[in-house]
């Protein structure tokens, strides 16, 4: 059961950059990320009001659901909105699937115990690394002649989406999923809406109000998928996992994440991944493996 629910994740998550693709190409990046976040409020105040689960919190609390919204869902959100602008599909779920690095970097300061240091994760690390030098090189050394590439930006954008990720999975676990103070629903609403509000004050003094026109059936659809299956859906299937395994081994589903994204990529915009990209994915993975191989108890 738990390898189907890890196969729903990669799926889940998989389908967020096609979707923020389509999206950030019709609305600006801050209210395409409420809109987003909107759309998972929304699932789960439907989802809450029909099992009739309590939203009670004591306000002492709040701060828990504020960190992890803020590490999962808005400042990731908005880096991967403003930064998809920039890159393709495919790259970001290459830089998604670094998130197990930074998970095991977190996970072994905060959380101490499985994910110790050993140094064949050290090379994990440096490995996973080198592969994103990798992907990032043509467009860098390109800067570097003189040429402006505007992918860095989005680079610089994925970079900080998937260190967040890495911090908030550790963070779930350690006040969130070994914390019973505070119910997983009441924990879940609180994030959504303490996001949404901000992110609809961000996005008001940023950026001028969308037009209806520009609300498209894709842009809809893309709204729905990314808020609903690759958010909400998804939160839920995480949590889950990192209950069975542990936010390091969980967060080894980013492995199929980018193969999803690259997959939807080339059936989609029609767009296949360079020689730069495939071996850098290659070297990550390399880095996953060394990182995510279970270490004997001594």
């Amino acid at each position: 059961m738990s390898y189907f629910l890890a196969f729903c994740l990669a799926l889940c998550w998989g389908t967020a950059f096609l979707a923020t693709k389509n999206i950030v190409t019709a609305l600006p990046p801050y209210w395409s990320t409420f809109f987003r976040v909107l759309a998972g409020l929304i699932f789960f105040l439907l989802l809450y009001t029909i099992q009739k689960k309590s939203l009670k919190i004591n306000p002492k609390q709040l701060w828990r659901p504020f960190v992890i919204g803020f590490l999962l869902i808005l400042f990731p959100f908005a880096a991967l909105s403003w930064g998809q602008r920039f890159v393709a599909p495919t790259v970001g779920g290459i830089f998604n699937g670094t998130v197990p690095i930074w998970s095991f970097i977190a996970g072994a300061i905060i959380l101490k115990g499985v994910d110790r240091f050993t140094w064949r994760r050290a090379f994990g690390i440096i490995f996973g690394i080198i592969g994103l030098l990798v992907i990032t090189w043509p467009k860098v050394s390109a800067n570097f002649h003189g040429i402006n590439s505007t992918e860095i930006y989005g680079y610089i954008a994925l970079l900080f989406m998937a260190w967040s990720y890495g911090l908030g999975n550790v963070m779930t676990k350690k006040i969130m999923v070994d914390n019973n103070k505070t119910t997983l629903e009441a924990n879940t609403f609180y994030q959504y809406l303490i996001s949404a509000v901000i992110l609809l004050m961000v996005s008001f003094l940023a950026e001028p109000f969308p037009q209806a026109s520009q609300f498209s059936a894709k842009v809809i659809i893309s709204i729905i998928c990314a808020g609903v299956f690759s958010s909400a859906i998804a939160f839920l299937l995480m949590v889950e996992l990192i209950k069975r395994w542990g936010a390091t081994r969980m967060a080894s589903v980013t492995y199929f994440s980018p193969v999803v994204a690259m997959v939807l990529d080339i059936f989609a915009l029609r767009r296949y991944p360079t020689s730069y990209e495939l071996l850098g994915l290659f070297i990550i993975f390399c880095g996953l493996f060394l990182i995510q191989k279970p270490i004997k108890n001594i």
